[in-house]
């Protein structure tokens, strides 16, 4: 796996070698592991580390206090921010969204236990470039799965967001839902922290959904979930829909057809969706 390192910016080696320097550790974390894994360029890069907020804020010229409440600041070299969160465990979420208080721990798996589901659950050690995979997230993303880590209900009553990514990852990963994760997506429980979620968040869900070669993945997950019939009733009025006899589609089936077939841009996916 020494191979992923050569992917790596060296800002971001940089920052674990500092880390090293002061006989701290940092670990390459989350999203940018799952799509290195996958052959893919990662957009961004966070880093999980041993050391607390304050000592990164001394070990480094250039820190902002992004979510240090939470543990994390952002490290600017030559202009790019790297986020780098203090490894952690976390205490309750009555808001759906951010857990109430943190736990720092030392341990990177205890860190990647938190984490929502396999595939983000990856950590890429920029040392000597071996992967810590305490989930089998690698083998899930061979299978074309996303399972949650641990027990589905409690990852996604910690977060409501959760579920909304996971529509989301079966289309952006092209990847099938574990059959106990949309189960739990499905339930009241679930439904009821995803009501905690701002609008904003799930605009930007929907949003992201529209990279997708098929979007339409996304929202029909959504569909068979529940969960449009929360964020959208409207679209999940039209299934079943009849437009005239000469119609292949029903309003749903036609509103999901016209979505693959737009053009890859957000605006124009989005009026796709909604045209009828």
């Amino acid at each position: 796996m020494r191979a992923l390192l050569d992917q790596v910016p060296e800002d971001v080696l940089y920052i674990a070698r500092r880390l090293l320097e002061k006989d701290k550790r940092g670990w390459i974390v989350g999203g940018c592991v799952r799509d290195l894994l996958r052959g893919k360029t990662p957009k961004d890069w966070d880093i999980a580390t041993d050391a607390r907020p304050g000592e990164v804020k001394r070990f480094f010229p250039k820190v902002i206090e992004t979510g240090i409440a939470h543990g994390t600041v952002t490290v600017l070299v030559r202009g790019t921010p790297y986020e780098v969160t203090t490894l952690r465990g976390e205490g309750a979420y009555s808001d759906g969204r951010r857990p109430d208080s943190v736990e720092f721990v030392e341990d990177i798996v205890a860190d990647l236990a938190r984490r929502d589901f396999t595939c983000n659950a990856i950590a890429l050690d920029p040392v000597d470039g071996h992967v810590i995979d305490p989930f089998d997230g690698q083998g899930d993303l061979t299978r074309g799965v996303l399972r949650a880590v641990g027990k589905a209900e409690e990852r996604f009553a910690e977060d409501g967001l959760r579920v909304l990514r996971a529509a989301r990852f079966s289309a952006t990963l092209g990847v099938e839902i574990d059959p106990d994760t949309e189960r739990a997506m499905s339930s009241a429980s679930s439904h009821d922290t995803f009501r905690k979620v701002s609008a904003e968040r799930v605009r930007d869900e929907w949003v992201k959904s529209m990279s997708a070669e098929k979007p339409s993945v996304a929202f029909d997950t959504m569909r068979r979930t529940g969960l449009l019939a929360i964020t959208c009733p409207e679209l999940v009025e039209s299934v079943g829909c009849e437009q005239n006899r000469y119609h292949a589609y029903d309003v749903w089936g036609h509103a999901m057809a016209c979505l693959d077939a737009a053009e890859p841009d957000p605006v124009l996916r989005i009026s796709a969706l909604l045209h009828d």
